[in-house]
């Protein structure tokens, strides 16, 4: 009996062991920062709700060890710009994550990693250390793309065509440095009505893979799963206003597909009772222009009499 105790005991122990390989994540800044910043980076690991001692690497060499998890770094430069990593006590390193540093008087904000195909993507132009909005002209390879009047451009639908060097410049502060747009092409597509749909209707949306025939598809509303399928159709009977948000799916092998927003509008329905109101208000404004109409044509003879 102690013997099968024990035994369950270091098979939890290799369980929880095989969890926390892998668990540790950097929490690190997605766009670049600026120089002159303060940066904060984070080393999580989603097996603990305590704070754990971290080490800290840049570019493979240990940095720092912290107590507290996090690495603060105080007016940061280009120098400080590599792929920084982390690990815990009794956990793998986490992945690496890219920090970005940019100099100059105006930044260009723009994802670091690849964005996915068919996502909205924001680029944002701005003075350094100024977090007012500047109208900013925003250049693709030297080409003029846009204006944005509040600092800021939206690419609605990106594309593949969409990746490449981007660069904006603010009249009178000056032009950022270039920065690389990266499409990563989506093979699992979600087909979903592009206009709203009426409550009470039935919505169905479609799992597609361009890449292999596996059409077994999990369903997921705002982040949250909601349902697989075996034929890569969700079917929504009798929607409703409760079923709106954004819809992703994802094929096991192949990914997941962008977000589709689904739009719902309200059915009002015309109740049977409401009818004879309906008839009177119809009939008192018809009747209300009929004698409209008479007395202004009364009003006329009588005006062409006193001429006479």
């Amino acid at each position: 009996m102690e013997a099968t105790a024990l035994c369950t005991r270091l098979l939890v122990n290799v369980l929880w062991l095989q969890q926390a390989a892998g668990s540790v994540i950097l929490e690190s800044p997605v766009v670049p920062v600026i120089e002159g910043d303060t940066v904060i980076l984070r080393c999580r690991n989603n097996m603990a709700s305590f704070s754990l001692t971290a080490h800290f690497y840049k570019d493979g060499v240990l940095i720092r060890s912290s107590d507290t998890g996090t690495l603060l770094i105080h007016n940061v430069s280009k120098s400080d710009e590599g792929l920084y990593k982390c690990n815990t006590p009794g956990a793998q390193d986490s992945p690496e994550s890219q920090l970005a540093v940019r100099a100059g008087a105006v930044i260009l904000d723009i994802p670091i990693h690849p964005v996915t195909e068919g996502t909205a993507v924001t680029l944002r132009c701005r003075k350094k250390n100024n977090p007012t909005s500047n109208i900013a002209d925003f250049y693709k390879q030297g080409v003029l793309i846009g204006t944005g009047y509040k600092g800021d451009v939206t690419i609605p639908n990106v594309s593949k065509f969409d990746e490449g060097p981007y660069k904006c410049i603010i009249s009178g502060a000056g032009e950022s440095a270039e920065s690389l747009l990266t499409v990563r092409v989506s093979a699992v597509i979600l087909e979903s009505p592009v206009l709203p749909v009426m409550e009470g209707d039935t919505v169905t949306l479609h799992c597609m893979n361009k890449m292999t025939t596996s059409i077994t598809a999990d369903f997921y509303k705002d982040g949250l799963f909601i349902g697989n399928s075996l034929n890569g159709n969700l079917t929504i009977h009798s929607v409703s206003k409760s079923d709106e948000g954004h819809y992703k799916c994802n094929i096991f092998g192949a990914g997941e597909s962008p977000e589709s927003w689904l739009a719902v509008r309200e059915n009002i329905p015309f109740c049977s009772d409401q009818l004879p109101v309906l008839l009177y208000l119809l009939i008192r404004t018809v009747a209300t222009i009929v004698l409209v109409a008479l007395l202004l044509l009364v009003l006329r003879k009588c005006h062409s009499h006193q001429d006479d």
